[in-house]
């Protein structure tokens, strides 16, 4: 791939990403991307770095039922918007088979998950933590019940908490008064490979079908219906987006994002994908792998920080109380200036209720 692809790619995804907190608001950041991991501290995470989210905001959305937590891409949850979320679960939807093997492997039989499922429905109708449905629906099975539940969208989960997951699950009809079901499968996908496109593209039909969880075949059939156009090498982009491309203008070199681990962009590319992100020579240090996999194949994006839109580093962080040590590790050859990362790193912690002590860690190797 040739430099100048490179970084014409990284400068339409950076702003396609909404990176440099571009977003207007929290649901516009959600809807620029389809949706962002629903793990905490992720999702607020994410959002921050493309919106001024404040520390209530997320939980408002929620309450006031314009976002949701669904199953999505890759069998993965997303904290999707509200509009979008029919569209995701049709396009993304598993067999009826892949839910009772997971009641298999839980041990429960159909009949005894049919028994228990309204019970578990009649017991959510006001969000309840997990040990809460087992108590009401008198049997601890209840908790698995309603995990398959929340995987075909009949039950949903409200989180309060942005440093982790405090989850509370809800019965869809109750907390929103109707059910995400009714669109079209093929109409779902077709929607779901343009989304990608505007979003993420250009990409491959490998780098959709890896973010979306399809086969290859499947992702080619997807994308083959849509009016796209191969910008070099295979990348394709919407049409109408095509002349844009070709004159976007280049990140500022000094512009610095900070990315939780499994944030959407981190995520949406084939492990052959990445280099509009970082460099390959770097990827084993930005994602996690599998033995005998070197490229980090398992696909689990590490938190990373950007300078320019480019991956220079890797950063983890711990709270005590309102205290927040952050430890940044840069990739070989590249330098990191602390002074630079002070306010995009305080802007996290005040998003978390602390405040944010940063030091370099020893260079990866």
């Amino acid at each position: 791939m040739t430099t100048e692809l490179v970084e014409r790619l990284r400068a339409w995804t950076y702003r396609r990403q909404m990176l440099g907190c571009a977003a207007s608001d929290a649901v516009a950041a959600l809807r620029a991307v389809v949706g962002v991991y629903s793990t905490h501290p992720t999702a607020p995470l994410s959002l921050l770095a493309r919106c001024d989210l404040q520390p209530e905001e997320l939980q408002r959305l929620e309450q006031e039922r314009l976002v949701v937590r669904i199953p999505g891409m890759r069998e993965s949850s997303f904290l999707v918007a509200r509009a979008d979320a029919p569209q995701v679960l049709a396009a993304t939807q598993q067999p009826e088979q892949r839910l009772e093997r997971r009641l298999r492997d839980g041990g429960l039989s159909m009949d005894t998950y049919r028994t228990l499922s309204q019970r578990v429905l009649d017991c959510t109708h006001e969000p309840r933590f997990p040990r809460e449905i087992s108590a009401c629906a008198g049997d601890p099975a209840a908790v698995l019940v309603a995990r398959v539940l929340a995987r075909a969208a009949l039950v949903l989960r409200v989180n309060s908490n942005l440093r982790v997951d405090q989850l509370r699950w809800v019965a869809t009809q109750a907390w929103l008064g109707e059910t995400l079901t009714g669109s079209d499968c093929g109409a779902a996908l077709r929607w779901l490979g343009a989304e990608y496109l505007r979003g993420f593209g250009p990409a491959r039909v490998e780098d959709f079908s890896w973010w979306a969880g399809l086969s290859r075949r499947e992702a080619a059939q997807v994308l083959q219906d849509l009016e796209i156009e191969d910008v070099g090498e295979g990348f394709l982009l919407g049409l109408a987006d095509v002349g844009a491309f070709g004159s976007v203008a280049t990140i500022a070199g000094d512009a610095i994002d900070v990315l939780p681990k499994w944030d959407a962009y981190t995520m949406a590319y084939a492990p052959t994908g990445r280099q509009r992100l970082l460099a390959d020579e770097h990827a084993r240090l930005a994602y996690t792998s599998r033995d005998g996999s070197p490229g980090a194949t398992a696909g689990d994006g590490l938190p990373l920080v950007l300078r320019g839109g480019r991956a220079v580093g890797t950063w983890s962080h711990r709270f005590q109380a309102r205290s927040m040590p952050v430890e940044i590790a840069p990739f070989p050859g590249e330098r990191v200036d602390l002074d630079a990362l002070e306010a995009p790193f305080q802007r996290i912690a005040r998003l978390m209720g602390a405040s944010a002590q940063l030091r370099l860690a020893r260079q990866a190797a």
